[in-house]
Protein backbone atom coordinates (compact mmCIF):
# COMPACT_ATOMS: atom_id res chain seq x y z
CA UNK A 1 0.00 0.00 0.00
CA UNK A 2 2.91 2.70 0.92
CA UNK A 3 3.69 2.05 -2.85
CA UNK A 4 0.80 3.58 -3.92
CA UNK A 5 2.17 6.62 -2.75
CA UNK A 6 5.04 6.87 -5.49
CA UNK A 7 2.68 6.90 -8.33
CA UNK A 8 1.86 8.89 -10.71
CA UNK A 9 -1.67 10.07 -11.67
CA UNK A 10 -4.42 8.20 -12.84
CA UNK A 11 -4.33 4.99 -10.09
CA UNK A 12 -8.15 6.62 -9.28
CA UNK A 13 -9.47 6.09 -13.05
CA UNK A 14 -8.23 2.49 -13.00
CA UNK A 15 -10.55 -0.48 -12.83
CA UNK A 16 -7.92 -2.71 -11.27
CA UNK A 17 -6.13 -0.77 -8.70
CA UNK A 18 -9.37 2.02 -7.41
CA UNK A 19 -10.26 0.11 -4.19
CA UNK A 20 -6.56 0.19 -3.12
CA UNK A 21 -6.81 4.07 -2.49
CA UNK A 22 -10.27 4.14 -0.60
CA UNK A 23 -10.31 5.54 2.58
CA UNK A 24 -11.41 2.53 5.32
CA UNK A 25 -7.68 0.65 3.33
CA UNK A 26 -5.83 3.84 4.68
CA UNK A 27 -7.57 3.53 8.24
CA UNK A 28 -6.88 -0.40 8.30
CA UNK A 29 -3.09 0.41 7.57
CA UNK A 30 -2.96 3.36 10.26
CA UNK A 31 -4.34 1.06 12.91
CA UNK A 32 -1.87 -1.90 11.76
CA UNK A 33 0.93 0.14 11.51
CA UNK A 34 0.23 1.87 14.81
CA UNK A 35 -0.46 -2.01 16.88
CA UNK A 36 2.88 -3.10 15.15
CA UNK A 37 5.14 -0.24 15.85
CA UNK A 38 3.90 -0.27 19.48
CA UNK A 39 4.03 -4.10 20.02
CA UNK A 40 8.39 -3.50 18.73
CA UNK A 41 8.67 -0.47 21.34
CA UNK A 42 6.65 -2.55 24.23
CA UNK A 43 4.64 -0.04 24.85
CA UNK A 44 0.39 0.15 24.94
CA UNK A 45 -1.60 1.05 21.58
CA UNK A 46 -3.93 2.72 23.97
CA UNK A 47 -3.42 5.60 26.40
CA UNK A 48 -2.90 5.07 30.19
CA UNK A 49 -5.95 6.94 30.75
CA UNK A 50 -8.04 4.98 28.56
CA UNK A 51 -7.18 2.26 29.98
CA UNK A 52 -7.74 3.34 33.50
CA UNK A 53 -10.93 4.68 33.38
CA UNK A 54 -11.89 1.00 30.71
CA UNK A 55 -10.63 -1.07 33.76
CA UNK A 56 -12.35 1.37 36.32
CA UNK A 57 -15.57 1.09 33.95
CA UNK A 58 -15.14 -3.33 34.10
CA UNK A 59 -14.46 -3.40 38.13
CA UNK A 60 -17.03 -1.18 39.26
CA UNK A 61 -19.80 -3.34 39.21
CA UNK A 62 -17.83 -5.99 41.08
CA UNK A 63 -16.18 -3.93 43.48
CA UNK A 64 -19.62 -2.21 44.33
CA UNK A 65 -20.95 -5.55 44.95
CA UNK A 66 -18.19 -6.46 47.17
CA UNK A 67 -19.31 -2.66 49.17
CA UNK A 68 -22.52 -3.68 49.63
CA UNK A 69 -21.92 -7.35 51.18
CA UNK A 70 -18.86 -6.16 53.35
CA UNK A 71 -21.22 -3.69 54.89
CA UNK A 72 -23.90 -6.06 55.10
CA UNK A 73 -21.71 -8.17 57.58
CA UNK A 74 -19.95 -4.85 59.19
CA UNK A 75 -16.35 -6.00 57.46
CA UNK A 76 -16.02 -2.66 55.82
CA UNK A 77 -12.98 -0.91 56.71
CA UNK A 78 -11.70 -3.80 58.77
CA UNK A 79 -8.51 -4.52 56.12
CA UNK A 80 -6.37 -3.24 53.79
CA UNK A 81 -7.38 -5.36 50.81
CA UNK A 82 -10.68 -6.75 49.07
CA UNK A 83 -11.43 -10.24 49.53
CA UNK A 84 -11.57 -11.56 46.29
CA UNK A 85 -10.03 -11.05 43.13
CA UNK A 86 -11.47 -8.55 40.18
CA UNK A 87 -11.30 -9.83 36.93
CA UNK A 88 -10.96 -7.21 34.34
CA UNK A 89 -10.14 -9.55 31.36
CA UNK A 90 -7.37 -10.13 28.80
CA UNK A 91 -7.32 -7.03 27.72
CA UNK A 92 -6.37 -5.45 31.06
CA UNK A 93 -3.34 -7.65 31.95
CA UNK A 94 0.25 -6.31 31.61
CA UNK A 95 3.53 -7.24 32.88
CA UNK A 96 4.24 -7.40 36.76
CA UNK A 97 7.14 -5.68 36.59
CA UNK A 98 7.87 -2.91 39.46
CA UNK A 99 11.36 -0.67 39.03
CA UNK A 100 11.99 1.10 42.02
CA UNK A 101 11.91 4.79 41.92
CA UNK A 102 14.89 5.56 44.49
CA UNK A 103 17.66 2.48 43.39
CA UNK A 104 16.23 2.84 39.74
CA UNK A 105 16.08 -1.10 39.95
CA UNK A 106 13.76 -3.63 38.74
CA UNK A 107 12.71 -5.56 42.06
CA UNK A 108 12.72 -9.22 41.86
CA UNK A 109 11.90 -12.30 44.97
CA UNK A 110 14.80 -11.48 46.73
CA UNK A 111 14.08 -7.49 46.50
CA UNK A 112 10.15 -7.49 46.80
CA UNK A 113 8.14 -3.92 46.69
CA UNK A 114 7.22 -2.90 50.00
CA UNK A 115 4.36 -0.35 50.55
CA UNK A 116 5.09 2.03 53.28
CA UNK A 117 1.92 3.14 55.81
CA UNK A 118 1.91 6.10 53.44
CA UNK A 119 0.89 4.17 50.39
CA UNK A 120 4.20 4.77 48.49
CA UNK A 121 5.81 1.51 47.06
CA UNK A 122 9.72 1.51 47.13
CA UNK A 123 11.76 -1.76 47.07
CA UNK A 124 12.64 -3.88 50.25
CA UNK A 125 16.55 -2.72 49.27
CA UNK A 126 15.60 0.99 49.14
CA UNK A 127 13.97 0.63 52.32
CA UNK A 128 16.95 -1.40 53.97
CA UNK A 129 18.89 1.74 53.08
CA UNK A 130 16.72 4.81 54.39
CA UNK A 131 16.24 3.03 58.05
CA UNK A 132 18.72 5.13 59.13
CA UNK A 133 17.12 4.54 62.64
CA UNK A 134 14.10 2.73 63.43
CA UNK A 135 12.15 4.79 61.35
CA UNK A 136 12.09 5.71 57.70
CA UNK A 137 10.91 8.83 56.50
CA UNK A 138 9.23 8.32 52.87
CA UNK A 139 11.28 9.94 50.28
CA UNK A 140 7.85 11.57 49.28
CA UNK A 141 6.36 12.71 51.55
CA UNK A 142 6.87 13.77 55.07
CA UNK A 143 5.42 10.56 56.54
CA UNK A 144 7.70 8.59 58.96
CA UNK A 145 7.08 4.72 59.30
CA UNK A 146 8.52 1.46 61.07
CA UNK A 147 10.16 -0.55 58.15
CA UNK A 148 8.36 -3.66 59.84
CA UNK A 149 5.15 -2.01 59.06
CA UNK A 150 6.08 -2.21 55.40
CA UNK A 151 4.38 -4.32 53.75
CA UNK A 152 5.14 -6.64 50.87
CA UNK A 153 3.32 -6.45 47.65
CA UNK A 154 3.00 -9.10 45.57
CA UNK A 155 1.80 -8.41 41.62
Amino acid sequence: MGALLYVNTGIENSIYYKDLIDAHHWSDICELFTREACSLMGLSKESPLTITVDAGCKALPALNSIRQVMEAKQLWGLKDELPCEVDLGPSCQFHSLFACPILRAQCTKNNPPMRLECGHVISNDALKRLAVSSKVKCPYCPHETVPSEAKEIFF
